[in-house]
């Protein structure tokens, strides 16, 4: 049941962050400053399914990793450390702080810097994810062949 519940955890961390990238810049491209602001809001809305979907993902895979080491273990744990960085230090406070930018309908140096910022970390978290993605289907497929 576990590992049911991880991959599930997982898949829908990346969905919501793959949707956020994905809604910044779609909104970008438009170019309507009511739309931008009304995606800032909900991505920080988001956040809220968001940050426990990480957590239950992160405390769900070191359960099932406990006893292992190395390997493709290994990498996803490394990574999971990199992602949980990247978005305590990146991508939660550019969410907030380009919340009430765009509210207030800025778009300066500040708010693209921000932004570019935001875009860029987000890129490397969907990236890890799908990779800690890939390698636990490759470890959910040795399980079923050991078994």
């Amino acid at each position: 049941m576990l590992p049911k519940l991880h991959a599930a955890f997982g898949a829908a961390a990346l969905l919501i962050i793959a949707t956020f990238w994905t809604a910044t810049i779609t909104t970008i491209v438009i170019g309507d400053k009511y739309l931008i602001a009304m995606t800032k809001i909900g991505i920080a809305w988001g956040l809220l399914a968001l940050i426990p979907m990480l957590i239950l993902t992160g405390f769900s895979g070191s359960r099932l990793g406990q006893n292992m080491r190395g390997g493709l273990i290994g990498a996803k744990q490394k990574r999971m450390k990199f992602i949980a960085f990247n978005g305590l230090i990146f991508l939660v406070p550019s969410a907030l702080i380009l919340l009430p930018l765009a509210m207030q309908g800025q778009g300066g140096a500040l708010y693209w810097t921000i932004q570019t910022l935001e875009l860029l970390a987000g890129a490397a978290n969907i990236t890890l994810l799908g990779l800690n993605m890939r390698d636990g289907l490759r470890l959910s497929r040795r399980r079923v062949l050991t078994a």
